[in-house]
């Protein structure tokens, strides 16, 4: 079966790990990951963690698909989003509240960058689960304001905010769900349940997460393959755009 990382990440990391892109795509290959959408979480410029990804992308076209780190508090943000997703065609958008210390519902400035955002056409992942920066109900709240995009919640909320990111988003049919660091199974499978396999995404968050067991954890909870093929593949497809592409 194919298997898609829809979120993954390149760059030093925060405990100063080195890391490259061929150690990204040797390591995913390794248990049978064919592509892989990455941010840079590495640095204080988000102009560098972008052109590092996009570097990556050109290295590895038919692999790597890029997301641009966008702070919203930047004055170039806007900017930003123009030169990622119009001069280098990214594939999304990474917000990450915690990361750059903001809460998204006392951040105006959110709503000017996501309607230049919708005029590309491409999903934006947002970092889901850790209080008090990047709680699901913020996040949805953009998601109703722009039914126009398609957004992808991490973690399924991490640790504390899973079955409520759950119940968060499952009238908002533009929101899709990432399974990656979600280790409660009750989460994994009422996500499943309650969204359909068809609004869940395989990621492995490498490198913070071991890539075996992200894999594992599906086949060790005995999912049928016909919504293991939405989960592990179609999914991404779809938030990737490869259907109209093809």
């Amino acid at each position: 079966m194919l298997i898609y990382d829809i979120h993954s990440h390149l760059g030093k990391t925060s405990s100063g790990d080195e890391n490259s892109p061929e150690k990204l795509v040797n390591d995913l290959k390794a248990y049978g990951i064919q592509k892989v959408g990455i941010s840079s979480l590495s640095g204080i410029s988000t102009r560098e963690q972008n052109d590092l990804v996009y570097r990556a992308m050109k290295s590895f076209p038919d692999i790597i698909k890029g997301y641009a780190f966008i702070n919203p508090k930047a004055p170039d943000a806007i900017d930003e989003v123009n030169r990622c997703l119009g001069d280098y065609k990214m594939d999304g958008i990474k917000f990450h509240s915690w990361k750059h210390g903001y809460y998204p519902d006392n951040t105006p400035a959110l709503n000017d960058i996501l309607a230049e955002v919708e005029k590309y056409g491409v999903h934006v992942q947002t970092h889901v689960g850790t209080a008090p920066f990047s709680t699901p109900y913020t996040w949805a709240e953009y998601a109703r304001r722009f039914p126009g995009i398609d957004f992808l919640f991490t973690h399924i909320g991490y640790y504390e905010f899973g079955l409520s990111t759950i119940e968060a988003v499952k009238d908002l049919k533009n929101v899709w769900v990432e399974t990656s660091g979600q280790m409660d199974v009750e989460v994994l499978l009422r996500a499943i349940e309650v969204l359909g396999p068809q609004r869940v995404c395989f990621g492995t968050d490498w490198p913070y997460k071991p890539v075996n067991i992200e894999v594992e954890k599906f086949y060790e909870l005995n999912i049928p393959e016909e919504k293991l093929e939405y989960i592990f593949h179609k999914n991404a497809e779809h938030l990737w755009r490869l259907e109209t592409r093809a």
